[in-house]
């Protein structure tokens, strides 16, 4: 690979990029690596998780470990970023329990100094030294606890600590820190006290709702993260009620709301409305009409998957848009679509719709085709996993793609290959 293919593969965390470096000269690459254990490369790191692991391999496969490591170790002391500072501890807690014991001592020092705020720096400690690292991260929290009234505290680590050495053990000895050290009893505190008021809560159960009080919600602007989940139960003749209130609404906070209603469930009156609101600015207006046409049969549709092709902001929508709306040729259509896109946030959203595409229209050989070229420019990990898991269901997953998934920058497609 040349340094232009090298980044392309790390960047979208291929396995190729550590499989490379473990029959080839890393240096060349020193620079580009350097760079991707500093700095979180995942698509959405908030979807894909950590890459720490896969980090870990790159470095490892590199034949410069303890260049990359003493790195990795010094810039715990940087500044603090979202999605690099929880990868390089991440990192970091694996040179840990690999047996470097200045990465250790780098982790409690940093922690202690920095102060980072992030849950996903925190547990790093509880999959270090288990108890051990949660009362100390406890410590660590409840003195900012107590510095700050406004601040609070969820029970995050705590349920990981659970997972990892059950949760009685963990408030026991919670518990028994907290006897000597305040900071820890406030921590303890301050999560009892927030599992208290999410237990006080009122839940409300979405099925049990009537179109008149879900109609109050989004008018009131309140409690209305259900809408979707509503809107797959209700019926028939409460969708088309909703259908007449949106053709009605005025307000376009609320008319977003009432869009959402219709996500999955077919709009059931004429859908000139819903194409007028297409004449909107860009926003999130436009976006839900956009995704409630993509459940409709009509032709206007299918001439519409067409010329959003022509809008940067909107031409994720055509192979929605034409999945319900399908014609002989569509599947060729379509690979050619997807062949010449190059945006990394089009090729996402091509990728998600291909799977509702090829559900609705059958094409095994072009379905294949389509996925192993997808594959190679899919930006999110995450998504590209539902991509390696189609092809093993219609076993066609090539044993090359097999064996670099085996090290894979993401977790759940190294799951899927080893379990195959």
């Amino acid at each position: 690979m040349n340094t232009v293919e090298y980044q392309n593969a790390l960047d979208l965390g291929l396995g190729r990029a550590v499989q490379h470096l473990r029959n080839h000269d890393g240096h060349p690459y020193r620079e580009i690596i350097l760079d991707a254990c500093l700095h979180n490369k995942a698509y959405d790191p908030q979807v894909e998780g950590s890459r720490a692991r896969y980090m870990l391999d790159i470095l490892l496969s590199s034949g410069e470990a303890s260049f990359y490591a003493d790195r990795v170790i010094g810039s715990l002391w940087d500044e603090e970023h979202d999605w690099d500072t929880p990868q390089r501890y991440g990192i970091t807690r694996l040179l840990a329990q690999g047996g470097d014991n200045s990465a250790r001592e780098a982790m409690y020092s940093a922690f202690t100094a920095k102060q980072p705020y992030a849950s996903d720096i925190a547990v790093e400690f509880i999959n270090l030294d288990g108890i051990q690292g949660l009362i100390f991260v406890a410590s660590q929290i409840g003195g900012r606890l107590a510095r700050n009234a406004d601040d609070w505290e969820d029970d995050f680590l705590l349920s990981i600590a659970g997972d990892v050495c059950g949760e009685e053990v963990a408030v026991t000895a919670l518990k028994e820190a907290g006897a000597t050290d305040p900071n820890v009893k406030a921590y303890l505190a301050a999560v009892e006290n927030n599992r208290d008021l999410r237990a006080k809560a009122p839940r409300t159960d979405p099925k049990t709702m009537s179109y008149d009080q879900i109609r109050s919600c989004i008018e009131s602007k309140r409690q209305i993260g259900f809408l979707a989940e509503w809107a797959k139960w209700a019926s028939d003749s409460d969708l088309e009620r909703a259908a007449h209130d949106l053709i009605k609404e005025k307000d376009l906070e609320n008319l977003k709301w009432f869009l959402v209603l219709f996500r999955k469930r077919h709009f059931p009156l004429e859908v000139d409305h819903l194409l007028k609101l297409l004449e909107l600015p860009d926003g999130p207006v436009p976006f839900h009409a956009l995704r409630a046409l993509a459940n409709i049969e009509d032709e206007r549709v299918r001439k519409l998957a067409f010329e959003v092709l022509e809008m940067d902001s909107r031409r994720g929508w055509a192979i929605d848009l034409l999945a319900r709306n399908f014609r002989g040729g569509d599947h060729a259509v379509v690979e050619g679509w997807c062949d010449s896109e190059h945006n990394p946030g089009i090729v996402n959203a091509f990728d998600r719709s291909l799977r509702e595409f090829f559900s609705a229209n059958p094409n095994a050989e072009i379905e294949v085709r389509l996925l192993n070229k997808m594959y190679e420019k899919e930006p999110c990990a995450h998504c590209r996993s539902y991509i390696v898991e189609r092809l093993l269901k219609l076993d066609s997953l090539s044993e090359r793609l097999r064996s670099e998934c085996e090290v894979d920058s993401y977790a759940d497609t190294r799951s899927l290959v080893k379990a195959r």
